[in-house]
């Protein structure tokens, strides 16, 4: 970076080390303008009397993992690295990456409002980190589904919308490497033999049944997070018919069927896809139509 080219140019400020524990280091730098205390603290974070917030960057709205330092502590930063005794530098190495990381993380959860301030500065949980909480789901992921159902530049208004966003979410969360299983996932939710979908995408039963069982789960989330966002302000009506479309989807995606069979397959014992189907082109629509018809006729 050009900041520490620069401070390196400009030659080694005076730093002492003040304090040193298994979880933090204390130091000074005294420069022109003044002393200036900085800690690298894993519980507290990164800090400077200085005042500057020691934060992520701009860098982050384009997925760059980069902090921005006060000079001041690139330069105590920039000493400790430098040290000579070994075991000092066993400290440094501990500490600093793992203080960078709970900044990264702590940073990340203010960014995203998960976490907010109170006014004296203690931190409590946003009502959508609440209910990332009570989902036990990724951040990310919460945060993930939250942006897509917010975006104006791309409505969702199909189940294959859902289906694609759904699946972005789990290639986000690695459970995915590819997009070679979305497509045979959109093809069972529309009825496709799944001996047809194993044999002309090359794929196992486990995969699709993974990746089907995972797309329910990330579906189901999509549904609660849009009811949230309908209640906090939201476009109510968009958020309404997202999670209407995603109860819908779930079952289409665990029965593999049309809504059309809805009735048939959830009311039926021992009626799956394939009896549904058959039944439906018969003429048989409802559980009704169906109890009031002959036992022989339909064994027939």
């Amino acid at each position: 970076p050009k900041k520490v080219k620069h401070l390196r140019s400009y030659g080694k400020l005076p730093v002492k080390i003040s304090k040193l524990t298994n979880s933090s280091i204390f130091g000074y730098i005294k420069t022109d303008y003044g002393l200036y205390s900085c800690q690298f603290d894993i519980e507290t974070g990164i800090k400077c009397s200085c005042g500057f917030v020691n934060e992520i960057s701009d860098n982050y709205a384009e997925h760059q993992f980069s902090f921005e330092f006060c000079d001041h502590v690139t330069a105590f930063l920039l000493h400790l690295i430098d040290i000579p005794d070994k075991n000092l530098l066993k400290y440094v190495e501990d500490i600093i990456p793992k203080t960078v990381k709970n900044q990264y993380i702590l940073n990340y959860l203010f960014e995203k409002g998960l976490i907010i301030k109170n006014e004296d500065n203690t931190v409590k949980c946003s009502q959508f980190g609440k209910l990332i909480i009570r989902l036990y789901l990724y951040p990310v992921s919460g945060v993930i589904i939250r942006q897509k159902l917010e975006n104006n530049e791309r409505e969702i208004l199909s189940f294959k919308d859902l289906i694609k966003d759904a699946y972005e979410v789990l290639l986000a969360e690695q459970r995915v490497r590819d997009y070679k299983l979305l497509e045979p996932i959109i093809e069972w939710t529309d009825e496709e033999a799944l001996e047809n979908i194993l044999d002309r995408f090359k794929i196992m039963p486990g995969d699709l049944n993974s990746v089907r069982e995972n797309l329910e789960r990330i579906i189901t989330f999509i549904g609660i997070i849009a009811n949230h966002l309908s209640l906090n302000g939201t476009d109510q009506d968009k958020m309404i018919q997202i999670a209407e479309i995603a109860e819908t989807l779930k079952l289409r995606l665990h029965y593999g069927i049309r809504e059309e069979l809805f009735d048939l397959v959830l009311r039926i014992e021992n009626v799956g896809r394939i009896r549904a189907r058959i039944l439906y082109n018969a003429g048989y629509h409802t559980t009704s139509q169906i109890a009031k018809e002959s036992p022989y006729i339909l064994i027939v």
